[in-house]
């Protein structure tokens, strides 16, 4: 996908699918934690094959959003990354990782995160990609509002 986008949606592509091995494994291995049976060596032998689907995912569906027009844009790159840990949620199920509880707004927010993986805000994947997508985020929003402006929408 690479040259396929603006600057601003390119960096934020680029931010987002090199972080996401990094940032799969850590919530995937925190998911283990405190756990009355240790599931951690089952889940790591499968966590190659999870970081690989879920970039993979997270590359494609990123790049299907970041590709079309902000107009028509109908969700958001959180939303693909929210989406996209299904492949460490099935890892977890598979591997015996009890679910935590989860509180009515995490279940309405996202009520198929049953490991509480998805993030809450770029921050969640590190700084570059936090800059990135405040960047985006900025971008779309004057992409807009030009547009708007332009079409005598807006004073």
């Amino acid at each position: 996908m690479a040259g396929d986008f603006p600057d601003y949606p390119q960096r934020l592509h680029d931010a987002v699918v090199a972080n996401v091995p990094r940032w799969i494994e850590r919530i995937t291995l925190l998911a283990c934690e405190g756990q009355s049976v240790d599931r951690r060596d089952a889940v790591q032998a499968v966590l190659s094959n999870v970081k690989a689907d879920t970039q993979a995912f997270v590359q494609e569906q990123l790049g299907v959003l970041l590709s079309t027009d902000v107009d028509q844009q109908r969700t958001n790159p959180l939303e693909v990354l929210r989406a996209s840990t299904r492949f460490a949620t099935a890892a977890l199920r598979d591997t015996g990782v009890p679910a935590p509880a989860r509180d009515e707004f995490q279940q309405r927010l996202d009520p198929d995160d049953e490991y509480l993986l998805g993030p809450m805000s770029w921050m969640d994947l590190g700084e570059d990609v936090h800059e990135a997508g405040i960047e985006w985020g900025a971008w779309k929003a004057a992409t807009v509002l030009t547009r708007r402006r332009a079409e005598g929408k807006l004073d």
